[in-house]
């Protein structure tokens, strides 16, 4: 049996109560720091701004506390967009060996300047080690192609494909490790975590996703 330990608020306050070498694998899809909102949708209709998405003031911070829960030998996943790429990379660069950086074609272009700019077709991963990791299941491309979820299905509006995930944490992962994810938006990680008999630390600001997440993992 795996097991699950999910905390509401602020993941930098969070992760400082987590005992050092606690972690096995990083997998997280964090505010991009471009105060996102998509031109299909508005703040009043299905989702509104994800919190705490203006800034990238905390990510030194998080990458320091990262480097303490992770254990040696462990890999970790950080999805970014182009826009603040150079900033994660070197935050993680204090602590970490950037291996990989990681292309998801979402094949389904996304939103953004809808009359002034090319449609964006993919996003980012940051794919680090702190010491080396070797990879469970052999190597692979770096190119990862996984249909992006569906507005009608969609619980989060920067949801990410399960089958995506449940890669990445078959890849850098043993069956009863730790897997955290210290923004865990709707829970998707954890329902990877789950399937393939891992256990998990997930953190949520906010409060209505966080019931949303707990409520899906354990449904999983």
């Amino acid at each position: 049996m795996s097991n699950f330990d999910l905390y509401q608020g602020d993941c930098l306050e969070i992760m400082k109560t987590i005992p050092d070498g606690s972690v096995d694998m990083v997998l997280t899809d964090p505010p991009y720091g471009m105060n996102y909102q998509s031109n299909w949708r508005t703040a009043t209709d299905k989702f509104r701004k994800i919190e705490q998405d203006k800034s990238l003031d905390w990510i030194d911070g998080f990458s320091d506390e990262l480097h303490r829960l992770m254990k040696p030998d462990t890999a970790g996943y950080v999805f970014c967009s182009w826009h603040k790429v150079d900033v994660f990379k070197q935050a993680l660069e204090r602590n970490f060996n950037i291996k990989n950086l990681l292309v998801w074609v979402k094949n389904n272009h996304g939103s953004g300047d809808l009359r002034g700019a090319y449609a964006p077709k993919h996003e980012l991963v940051l794919f680090f080690h702190k010491g080396r990791s070797l990879l469970r299941d052999g190597r692979r491309p770096d190119i990862l192609e996984y249909s992006k979820v569906s507005g009608s299905k969609m619980v989060h509006p920067t949801e990410k494909p399960i089958d995506m995930l449940g890669r990445m944490v078959k890849d850098s992962s043993d069956t009863q490790g730790v897997v955290f994810d210290p923004f865990m938006g709707s829970g998707t990680t954890g329902i990877a975590a789950k399937n393939l008999n891992r256990n998990f630390i997930g953190i949520e600001l906010d409060e209505e996703y966080f019931q949303i997440a707990n409520k899906r993992i354990k449904e999983a």
